[in-house]
């Protein structure tokens, strides 16, 4: 729920659905008539890589119509440098979203698809495999709202109000609705049917176990595995883990104005920041109603045709875009700067608002993003156990910086209806309490998974490490080698606590991080494990 094309109006959020099929159906046992058809690989590899092995998997679209339509999506395997016949293979996930690529397109893949993954994988004698789930990135179908990249394009070139926007933003869910239900049954992609899929991998490929790792909203395919399929399981890591008991959208007011004001403390509690940028809580909810009567254009390069794209800033975008870069760490030493930039008139001081932009602008055009897999995603498994009487007073309390959230909110009930998908069952807001190993790793600074739920969450999970890394924010393995030395070896022996070796190696890490000049460091000196 976290890494979709997240506040690119909100119309994707968190997101969650599922099949027509009940949970005995699901859990019959039987994987259907499903293939692992080998591939040349699409992307370009070299003698520094492991072996690499390339997969289309084949599954019905609809376990409970086995001879109809089938649908596939990819699969990477990289071979263990010196394979250990007693380690399970790790599989990832995919990226999160619900609906965001991995990357591996033949423009995008890379080493680090491997190397982010290495001390966990091929370089400790177990294989690493890697896919997108059904509906995203090199899947087939890839269910990409189009209609929403097309109008984005020309909407962000324009001042509109957040009433026009959401008419403009309706109008694209409506039309890539009504195309894609002609080619795929939108009920087919959530949690559970994504679980069934890796199920049906693991017989193809015959492997007696998984150890799963899970980044952002993928952490939630790792929990209904390890629910409905836990004698293929061995162990699971948790990156900025999403639990299926938490009402994520209901508190989205709360979680948003949390993150920007722990974005401007940062710079308030150090007092050199605060001397260069006093009062910024005031200076941010004054722009953002400058921004609104008066919009500035940031140019920015399109991410596609290198041709410059005239960005139109409002406040409320504004808001979506730092809400965005916030899920990165380093981005809280640039806030001060960007809020001082767009108080003036002077276009030189520009480049850290183009670079928020920029990133948000390529989410919102990223070709690779299932949007509508994520939007089934939410009207399944999310949109059905929130109260939106509730959520829309939470967000008309929140003041100047919470607009964007109001709008995103009536946004969220729209899509559900033009999508009207079965709801899940009860049991897919339920906690999973699963007995299996897991490790969980979070950061303090996760603007849309807030670590207090986490932590209240993870008290379901009767054989779990927790790891909290109070200076970072979203995705921790990517930020810190310490994470995924910990997670290295916790699947090599789970029982084995990893708090103090983790305490000690961040010490280190931080101490040698050296910030640019006049840069703050982020908030939390030193990491904290409970």
């Amino acid at each position: 729920m976290c890494d979709f094309r997240l506040h690119k109006t909100a119309l994707f959020l968190l997101c969650i659905l599922l099949s027509a099929c009940d949970r005995s159906a699901q859990q019959d046992g039987s994987a259907g008539p499903t293939r692992l058809i080998p591939k040349p690989c699409w992307f370009e590899t070299d003698n520094s890589w492991p072996v690499t092995q390339c997969f289309m998997m084949e599954v019905p679209e609809d376990y409970a119509k086995p001879s109809q339509r089938k649908i596939q999506f990819p699969v990477v395997r990289f071979i263990a440098n010196e394979p250990d016949a007693g380690k399970y293979p790790l599989l990832h996930l995919g990226a999160g979203g619900p609906g965001a690529s991995l990357g591996l397109e033949p423009e995008n893949a890379s080493d680090w698809l491997w190397i982010n993954y290495a001390a966990m994988t091929v370089d400790d004698g177990r294989d690493l495999i890697i896919m997108d789930p059904r509906g995203t990135g090199m899947a087939q179908p890839r269910l990409t709202c189009s209609e929403f990249i097309e109008d984005a394009q020309t909407a962000f070139r324009r001042k509109l109000s957040s009433d026009e926007e959401a008419r403009v933003f309706t109008f694209s869910m409506e039309r890539c609705y009504s195309r894609l239900d002609k080619a795929a049954d939108l009920a087919q992609y959530n949690s559970a049917i994504i679980a069934r899929d890796v199920e049906a991998l693991r017989q193809q490929m015959g492997v007696e176990k998984f150890n799963l790792y899970g980044v952002s909203y993928a952490s939630r395919y790792a929990l209904t595995m390890a629910r409905d399929y836990p004698d293929s399981v061995r162990a699971l890591v948790l990156n900025s883990a999403v639990f299926p008991n938490i009402v994520y959208t209901q508190q989205l007011a709360k979680d948003s104005l949390a993150a920007y004001q722990r974005g401007l403390q940062a710079c308030i509690e150090d007092k050199l920041c605060n001397s260069r940028y006093p009062d910024l809580g005031r200076r941010l909810e004054n722009l953002v109603q400058t921004l609104d009567e008066n919009p500035r254009t940031i140019p920015i390069t399109h991410r596609f045709s290198d041709e410059e794209y005239p960005f139109v800033l409002t406040g409320q975008r504004l808001l979506r875009v730092l809400f965005q870069a916030l899920y990165n760490e380093n981005f809280y030493s640039d806030l001060p700067k960007v809020i001082e930039a767009l108080e003036t008139s002077d276009s030189a001081d520009l480049k850290p608002v183009q670079a928020a932009v920029s990133h948000f602008m390529e989410i919102v055009l990223d070709p690779y993003f299932g949007d509508a897999a994520g939007v089934s995603h939410f009207c399944y498994e999310e949109a059905p156990f929130v109260d939106f009487d509730k959520a829309r007073a939470s967000a008309a309390d929140s003041g100047i910086l919470g607009g964007a959230v109001r709008s995103d909110i009536e946004l969220m009930q729209v899509q559900c209806r033009i999508w009207a998908i079965p709801s899940a069952p009860l049991s897919e807001s339920k906690a999973i309490a699963t007995p299996l190993p897991v490790m969980l790793l979070h950061g303090g600074l996760d603007p849309v998974l807030a670590a207090d739920d986490v932590d209240k969450a993870r008290q379901k999970l009767p054989n779990h490490q927790w790891l909290l890394f109070p200076a970072l924010a979203h995705d921790i393995i990517s930020a810190s080698n310490c994470a995924e030395e910990a997670a290295a070896r916790f699947l090599d022996n789970p029982k084995e606590d990893q708090t103090d070796a983790v305490k000690a190696c961040r010490r280190e890490e931080i101490a040698n991080k050296i910030p640019a000049d006049g840069d703050a460091p982020p908030p939390g000196q030193y990491s904290h494990q409970d």
